[in-house]
């Protein structure tokens, strides 16, 4: 799986793609930069703290706009100062499976005044993902698919991923089979000039992250006049495989993990400090889960297995400021204590204390699998682990596993990995982060060398994604572009 996938609350507050990919539009139905004939209006009310909130209809099909429709959640918060209002800024947060009226609402406490000022904060959350209708659903419980060994030792275990993979990707047909061909990238980003007509602004200014930054390139190469300013931070490189996505990941993932345990042993108030050596502790408890699952805790009922350990140390390796809980969680694993690795986990899949999951798992699967091409032969993944053990041997080497269920989904991608230009579009701003463990920061060189009007902006340090990171250099050169069309000088680097 993709783990892009962070979501919108711990990415501010610390933030779960997953998981996350125009191009040449080769596959599938294109986004077709004809307006609707007829754009529903917006029936804003107010719903607190400042926000107006509504609903906003989207014909499942494009081409068939009488049919079905997605109910789409808005939150707006109006321009603090209505008389130098310039229009809309629309958001989305990543995943896919991120609510962008989540993100809104968390976010604009802590927007730049400028920001605020002039602009209505605008989250949606897009077709199929999070509070839209429908959503996209599969399991009732995904306990039996994060628990497989994503690093199987034998061919009975082999057999067993494979198996969780096709029962996984044949739930998700049968309960969401009649929406999983209409919830790729290319029928957002309809959805979304849909929107900013009915929100009245002329052309579109935009920030995505992570996942989002797909969507906004798709929305660029589709309506490159339509496009005002587009921040993406934290880009996807549209011309990677599905394979070569999750080894990109792997390899960034595995990156942090190392920064991560380097800044440990420097500090002896590091709760895995493990006497100056916390690689070989982290490897002991590596083992040791591998071996035989953790409880978690002590007594209880539930284990930490090879699967919980990928996402309970993921997780907190979006943010440097999870770095000090991420070292609690793993002395108590040494210790023999699984549980702190499996809050984290659960955070990261939406598991509820309950024992019920949220959707943003399922829809990074189903948005992910129509938006990249994934080899279909299960050697491709085992010849990248094998690469892998020598390459990324501490957490990189489970990913190549999640990528089983897109490699057997029943719906074809919409698109081929191809470059994307988006010529006629205004400067769009790209954002990256040297130390990205989800998206590394090549894909952000790429993707700004590919749009003919990219300007690439780059942050040095750890962490995925980098405005409101705390860098005031980020911070002010992302305001002054949306506020102002002031694009920083090409290759400008922020440290």
């Amino acid at each position: 799986m993709n783990l892009v996938m962070v979501t919108t609350a711990r990415r501010l507050s610390g933030a779960f793609p997953f998981l996350v990919s125009p191009f040449v539009l080769g596959c599938g139905a294109d986004p077709d930069p004809a307006p609707a004939p007829d754009v529903p209006a917006i029936s804003w009310e107010d719903c607190g703290g400042g926000f107006e909130c509504a609903t906003f209809s989207v014909p499942v099909n494009h081409d068939a706009p009488d049919g079905r429709t997605f109910s789409l959640p808005l939150v707006r918060r109006p321009a603090a100062v209505p008389s130098s209002r310039i229009g809309s800024l629309l958001v989305n947060p990543g995943g896919p499976g991120g609510s962008g009226v989540g993100w809104a609402r968390a976010a604009q406490i802590a927007l730049p005044e400028p920001l605020k000022d002039r602009f209505d904060l605008v989250g949606f959350d897009p077709r199929g993902q999070a509070g839209s209708t429908p959503t996209i659903d599969c399991v009732d419980d995904l306990g039996p698919l994060i628990g497989l060994d994503p690093t199987p030792d034998d061919d009975a275990e082999r057999a067993a991923l494979l198996a969780g993979a096709d029962a996984f990707a044949a739930a998700c047909k049968a309960r969401s089979g009649d929406l999983l061909s209409f919830v790729g990238t290319n029928h957002i980003a309809r959805d979304m000039d849909l929107l900013r007509e009915a929100l009245g602004d002329e052309k579109l200014t935009y920030i995505g992250f992570s996942y989002g930054t797909f969507l906004g390139t798709v929305y660029a190469e589709a309506f490159p006049e339509r496009v005002r300013a587009l921040v993406l931070d934290g880009a996807i490189d549209p011309t990677v495989t599905g394979d070569a996505f999750i080894k990109g990941q792997a390899l960034g993932f595995e990156g942090e993990l190392e920064a991560f345990l380097a800044d440990c042993a420097a500090k002896t108030s590091c709760a895995f400090h493990s006497g100056g050596d916390p690689w070989a502790a982290y490897d002991a408890v590596k083992a040791a889960v591998e071996a035989s699952p953790l409880p978690a805790p002590p007594g209880g009922t539930r284990t930490l297995g090879p699967g919980e350990l990928l996402y309970g140390v993921s997780q907190p390796l979006y943010n440097k400021s999870q770095w000090k809980f991420l070292a609690q969680a793993l002395a108590l694993a040494a210790a023999g204590d699984g549980s702190g690795l499996l809050e984290f986990s659960d955070a990261y899949v939406a598991r509820s204390a309950d024992g019920t999951y949220g959707t943003s798992f399922e829809v990074y699967y189903g948005v992910t699998s129509v938006d990249l091409a994934f080899p279909a032969d299960p050697q491709v993944y085992q010849a990248l682990t094998t690469e892998l053990q020598v390459k990324a041997p501490r957490i990189g080497i489970y990913l190549p596993a999640t990528a089983l269920p897109s490699a057997r989904w029943a719906f074809s991608p919409w698109r081929s990995n191809a470059p994307i230009s988006a010529d006629g579009a205004p400067p769009i701003l790209v954002v990256g982060s040297t130390g990205d463990p989800a998206t590394p920061y090549p894909w952000a060189v790429s993707l700004a060398a590919q749009l003919s009007s990219g300007v690439l902006l780059t942050r040095e340090g750890p962490g995925h994604v980098s405005f409101l990171r705390g860098n005031t250099c980020i911070d002010q050169a992302t305001t002054d572009y949306l506020v102002d069309l002031k694009v920083p000088p090409q290759g400008t680097t922020c440290k």
